[in-house]
């Protein structure tokens, strides 16, 4: 059976630790679509950062942002938003404001993200509203939070009470940053690729899921194929059906013209 979808994990699998895609990466992109195959991102950024990359390489794509709490089709067309209890919302951005952790808040509507200080970038963003307290932002319809957690950190221990009534992930940057994304409860990147497959009309066995980390396992779980890339841990190398070479190696490209030769 021929894979119609790719599903794409963006850092650690398409993007690269320069913060780039490589042009090998790019063009793998442009066979895919040349082939008549779905591109989706598949990431914890929202929409509108999700799309970045795939405008710069000029190849359409949906979406499965926000760790899968938002998908849509190509050209934006919103396929599924699942917000998280707006009570946990209220909560998880006072925490963030009294822990000192920069996050990233998305909503429906906008994505906010709060810094410790404004940045010099800051006036110059349309898609993000930079502030230092995410409690004085549009808390209604909030998809997902990303957050930069310190392991062991203390005020980690507030988020046990939750427990049972949102998703949480953690993954590990390039940089050695650690990254928690929560969503509402049972959303996640496989939630996210079996809504975008419904509306496509595509069977989840026929798509492929590339990904790094323990985020990506759900959306693993999902797909036809699974791809791990080379730098994933031994847990996420696991749960897949192939391992590619690293992304600072192009992986994602080796992969795709082993796939679709």
């Amino acid at each position: 059976m021929p894979f119609r979808l790719a599903a794409i994990d963006l850092d650690g699998t398409l993007i690269a630790s320069d913060g780039k895609v490589s042009d090998a990466n790019a063009g793998a992109l442009r066979h895919l679509a040349s082939r008549g195959v779905v591109v989706a991102a598949a990431t914890a950024r929202p929409y509108f950062a999700a799309m970045r990359p795939f405008e710069a390489a000029n190849v359409g794509a949906a979406a499965i942002a926000c760790a899968g709490a938002d998908v849509r089709l190509e050209g934006g067309t919103v396929v599924d938003q699942a917000a998280m209890p707006h009570d946990f919302a209220a909560f998880i951005a006072g925490l963030c404001d009294r822990a000192g952790w920069p996050a990233t808040l998305t909503t429906r509507d906008r994505t906010y993200r709060r810094e410790n200080e404004m940045p010099a970038w800051a006036s110059s963003r349309t898609d993000i509203v930079v502030t230092t307290r995410l409690a004085d932002a549009g808390l209604d319809g909030v998809l997902a939070v990303l957050a930069n957690v310190p392991l062991g950190a203390p005020f980690l221990a507030e988020l046990d009470a939750w427990e049972g009534r949102v998703s949480m992930h953690r993954a590990t940057l390039f940089n050695g940053e650690s990254l928690l994304t929560i969503t509402g409860l049972g959303i996640d990147k496989g939630h996210g690729l079996r809504a975008l497959c419904r509306a496509l009309g595509v069977a989840p066995v026929e798509a492929v899921a590339f990904g790094d980390s323990d985020v990506d396992v759900p959306m693993f779980e999902v797909a036809g194929m699974a791809v791990a890339m080379g730098g994933a841990p031994d847990q996420v190398k696991a749960a897949a059906g192939m391992v590619a070479p690293a992304a600072d190696e192009s992986g994602f490209a080796a992969a795709v013209y082993r796939l679709w030769p």
